[in-house]
Order: structure tokens, then sequence, then C-alpha cells
């Protein structure tokens, strides 16, 4: 390359690459005082004014050689200088064999043979998923994954199928890491917790005490919620079956002589379809809420009632009004008959139908014990403002041994994803991608589809799928440097 190549030639030189590293590159090219880890670069040239957020390099990690060369190129003083040294980047960029390369907008089908290709999150039918794992390793391998993760909810298999699985990835030519995602308690909901766990987990002659003792809390969190949905269907079949305590909690008469007992497996298949429910594991209350509300006619205002309050109410005589509150105000409703109301969770707590889900700080500290590394995932779908809810619990999280958090899936658009990126690097956390594919059950996650943006974050997934997490010492002495 010549120092005459014009800026429209090197252009269409770098068509293949990422827009990510198209743009550091022009960067270079343009504003050799702009440094590499700036937080914005401007893509696609004048004709857009669009400014994206690119994440900065992560100090505690060696540099690769591409860094080190950019970060050079922008110290240098002089155009010609930097855009020389943006040539020898294109160069590297495109005839080395290392094997990192950064992917950007391209389909897996296009993606560079040089690319480093991980999925961190998938599921099979072992939990919730559609695909058995020999399934999804056979897909995966075929689709230029070069790694993947199976991480099915609530559950740690034994070392049998563990070794059962690697030998299938051997034979599909990809490499399989294995982890869990855990429900867990955060924020007074349930959420997500992904724990990765280095292939050293499964070459003894047993599991570690501390995985077997996780493996445990994960089976009574699957075992909870389980439970927790059966005391609740028969508590439900028990009083609305009943004509004269349960006839009070429906729409019409008609519709109380009508009522046919519910069934999980028809409750989750009609949440699936008009509730938006994605994993069976997720099955809960509002999904029974609406379903008893639309298939079934049961009054909306008498299924929760008021958060706050012991969920006892008093319906009049002619059933228009309901009131919940204390009992002075209860008892001033005259004729009027007792309830309570179906699904509050004082009503559920005094039956013992509960589910338990494991403390997020406690599930943290056992997936480290266990050699592991823990992630929350996909903190978006906290739901409205999650990240208001979200920032101030980091703190406390990271002291309990968080690794990181999921920036990169199906359901992470790129303002969450800066936002995710933000704080991970505020509090020295990791950020990880994950497809979170069910097999044919989330449309939209296709497994090795993952949203990235950063060359240095891609780079740090890489070390993963490189490594298998063969070595968890190796990936803790990278992040110090």
């Amino acid at each position: 390359l010549s120092l005459s190549l014009s800026l429209d030639s090197l252009s269409l030189a770098l068509s293949t690459l990422s827009r990510s590293s198209l743009s550091l590159i022009l960067s270079l090219s343009l504003s050799p005082q702009m440094g590499v880890g700036d937080k914005e670069t401007l893509l696609d040239g004048p004709s857009s004014s669009v400014r994206v957020g690119m994440p900065p390099m992560n100090r505690r990690k060696a540099q690769s050689p591409l860094q080190r060369a950019m970060l050079a190129a922008s110290r240098s003083r002089g155009t010609t200088a930097a855009v020389a040294a943006g040539a020898v980047i294109v160069c590297w960029l495109l005839f080395s064999m290392a094997s990192v390369t950064v992917p950007g907008s391209l389909s897996p089908e296009e993606q560079p043979e040089t690319v480093v290709r991980v999925d961190m999150h998938s599921h099979t039918t072992e939990s919730d998923g559609d695909r058995t794992a020999e399934d999804q390793l056979r897909l995966a391998a075929r689709s230029g994954l070069k790694a993947m993760w199976i991480t099915d909810h609530d559950m740690i298999r034994d070392l049998e199928r563990t070794r059962e699985l690697q030998r299938a990835a051997r034979d599909a030519g990809i490499h399989v890491g294995f982890g869990v995602e855990i429900t867990v308690g955060w924020l007074k909901k349930e959420h997500h917790l992904l724990g990765y766990f280095p292939d050293a987990a499964w070459a003894g002659a047993s599991l570690s005490a501390p995985m077997v003792e996780l493996q445990k809390a994960c089976a009574e969190v699957k075992q909870s919620r389980e439970t927790r949905n059966n005391n609740l269907v028969q508590y439900i079949n028990d009083l609305l079956g009943d004509q004269d305590k349960g006839a009070i909690y429906f729409e019409t008469p008609d519709k109380a002589r009508a009522f046919v007992p519910l069934d999980i497996p028809s409750v989750s298949a009609w949440a699936k379809e008009f509730a938006n429910l994605l994993e069976p594991t997720s099955l809960g209350r509002p999904h029974f809420s609406k379903y008893l509300m639309t298939q079934r006619g049961v009054r909306k205002d008498l299924i929760f009632g008021p958060r706050d309050g012991d969920g006892y109410g008093v319906v009049s005589s002619d059933g228009t009004q309901v009131v919940f509150g204390t009992e002075e105000e209860r008892a001033a409703v005259v004729g009027g008959q007792q309830i309570e109301a179906l699904m509050h969770s004082a009503t559920l707590a005094r039956r013992d139908i509960a589910f338990r889900p494991l403390p997020i700080e406690d599930a943290i500290r056992m997936i480290t014990a266990a050699g592991g590394r823990a992630v929350v995932a996909h903190p978006p779908t906290l739901g409205p403002g999650w990240y208001e809810k979200f920032e101030p619990t980091v703190a406390a999280l990271a002291k309990a041994g968080l690794w990181g958090f999921e920036a990169f899936s199906s359901e992470i658009d790129l303002d969450n994803h800066l936002k995710i990126h933000d704080i991970a690097d505020r509090y020295g956390l990791q950020i990880t991608g994950g497809s979170d594919n069910h097999g044919t059950l989330k449309t939209y996650a296709k497994l090795g589809q993952v949203h990235r943006d950063g060359a240095d974050v891609y780079e740090q997934l890489s070390i993963w799928a490189r490594e298998g997490l063969g070595r968890s010492q190796h990936i803790m002495q990278e992040e110090e440097l």
C-alpha cells in the first residue's frame, strides 16, 4: 500500500470489515490527535451524523497487537504518519492469521474464517429448549460457531452427561462449555444469573464439594417453582370449583357453573401464545391471572387486590363494590361477603404456596466458590426503568463476587448495551454475550447471532472461546495485566 492510497479506496478495501473497526481506522487517518479509547467515533463518512459510543479498552487486560498499533498511530503528530499506520493496520487485519477478528453486522454465513465465534447463552430440552443438546452442538458447528456454552435453567449436569456432551462436541468439531442460568431473587423480582465454569470442573473423578452444593441449590429452586405451581393450581381448582365459595370470583353465574379445572400444560401452552411466556420455567402468577380472566371469566378485581395489605376484602351483596383495607373499612360494607384476593401474596403465604428463588448474592457466592464466574443475564429484562433500579445495586453485587453482565443478547439493543458497558467499566466488571437461544421457541434468538459492538469486548469473548475456560487462572492473569 502506498501513502497515496485515498480514503475512498481504503473504505472499499475495508468493505467486509465491521463498522467499529472501520470507524477506528478512519479516526486515525482523519484526526491524528484522537485517541483509540475515545467514547465517540464518527461512522460512515459525511453522509451520516450518527455518533455511536465505542467501549474503551479494558485497562486491566493485555493489549493485542491491533490495539498497540492503533494506540501508536493515535499518538502520531502528522496526518501522513497516521494514514501510514492505518494502512499497516489494514494489511494486518486483512492478511493476519490471528484468531481474533472483530465482527460487525455480517450474517453468520458471511463471517470471515478467522473470526472466533462464540455463543455464551443457549438452552436445550434438558430445561426449556426444544432441541437436544446434541442437536444444538451440531447446528452450532454447521453455523460456523467455534464454541458455545450450554446454560440450562436451574441445573448442574452430572459428570456422565457432561462428558457425553463433550464427546459429542468433539465429534461435531466445536468446543462446548457448561454453565447454568439460575433463577434468583433480586429487586423484589425473579431474575436470571448466569454461571460459567472451567473445563477443569468436569475433569475430576467427581464434582467438587462446592459444585455439589450449587447443584443441590439449583435443584431446590427448580423444585420450588414446580411445587408452587402445582399447589397453586390445586388451590385454584378447589376454590373456584366450589359453587358456594367460588362463584363470587366469576363475572357471571354461568361462567362459575362452566368452570373447568386448570392444568399446567394447558396454561403454559396458552401463555406462550397469548401472554408472552418465553420459558416454561418462568410460568408465574401473571400468566395464571391472564388465563383465569380470559379463559375462565374470573373477575380481575378479585385476583390480586392492592399490593399492600393482607389480601382480605369484602364484596357487596350486589357484587358491584369490592373493599380491601382495614377491618373497620371492610366491616362498613353491610351484608357483604368476606373474600381473599385469589392470588395475593399474603393469601398464598397463608397456605404456604410460595416460590423460593435463590437470593442473588448467595447465588453469586456459590458460583464463585465452585470455580465459576457469575454474570447477570440480560439486565434490561428487569422492565421499564431497569437502569435506575439496577445501577444502585451493582456495588453490593460486585462485593459479593459478581464477574460481569450480559451486554450482547437478542434482547439488548445498542442503547442498552452502551449503558451496560458503561456501568461495567466503572465497576471494573466484564461483559459477555449470548443469543439466549431456545431452539425454535424464541424466533428472534438465533443460535450464534449475538449483537456485538466493540473490538475489546469481542476480544474478551474470544479468550473464553479459545481457552474454553480451560484455565481459570489464565483468564484471571489476563485481566490483571
